[in-house]
């Protein structure tokens, strides 16, 4: 029974995370195979289910904007201004995404090409619960939604699809592994599967 114990205690301990992102087409892309592409700014929407799910993510964000000694933020305003991932943790998911998108964007080199805007609706975010992940080795931290790409020349839609983002953690050793910033890191993710789709490239330019 000891070691039976052992044996469980040990599974627990060594699960790790796993990252699962995929993109679905919804309408295939209207874009030339390898054509730069400049993302001129992006429309964010939230589905309610989202908005319901985001409640307790926001008000950490708020917390934490409180204890930095930060003003509250206009939930209308769109920040600006350098890469910032402890100040992008004390913001409203709203106006944290759009950040995160645009940084990965810089980092892809999607600013110089035919002009596009992004039109993202966001309907899941789930993040994983430290009890189940430790008694069911697996729970993961979500986010999903669909993007329309638009020509910002001319508003004409270019095409449309969906990106899902799972990042899986098991076990005690899996949620220590998984440490802070999981909205910041979900997003990141998001963007990076956005990037890939739009410039049908697999790396950064």
């Amino acid at each position: 029974m000891y070691h039976f114990l052992l044996i469980i205690l040990s599974s627990m301990l060594l699960a790790t995370a796993a990252e699962a992102r995929q993109v679905t087409p919804i309408q295939p892309l209207n874009l030339i195979a390898g054509q730069p592409v400049r993302i001129t700014g992006m429309d964010l929407d939230f589905t309610p289910e989202l908005r319901a799910e985001l409640t307790a993510s926001e008000a950490k964000a708020a917390r934490r904007r409180a204890e930095a000694g930060l003003a509250p933020l206009d939930p209308h305003s769109y920040p600006s201004g350098p890469r910032d991932g402890a100040l992008y943790a004390t913001m409203p998911f709203k106006q944290m995404f759009p950040l995160v998108i645009r940084d990965v964007i810089r980092d892809w080199k999607l600013e110089e090409g035919r002009p596009v805007f992004l039109r993202i609706t966001l309907d899941r975010y789930k993040t994983a619960d430290a009890a189940i992940a430790i008694l069911l080795a697996s729970n993961s931290d979500i986010l999903e939604g669909s993007v329309e790409v638009v020509d910002a020349t001319t508003a004409a839609s270019l095409g449309s699809f969906r990106v899902k983002v799972r990042n899986s953690h098991g076990g005690w050793g899996g949620m220590l592994i998984r440490g802070g910033g999981i909205r910041e890191k979900l997003a990141e993710e998001f963007g990076l599967e956005l990037a890939r789709h739009v410039s049908g490239r697999k790396r950064k330019g």
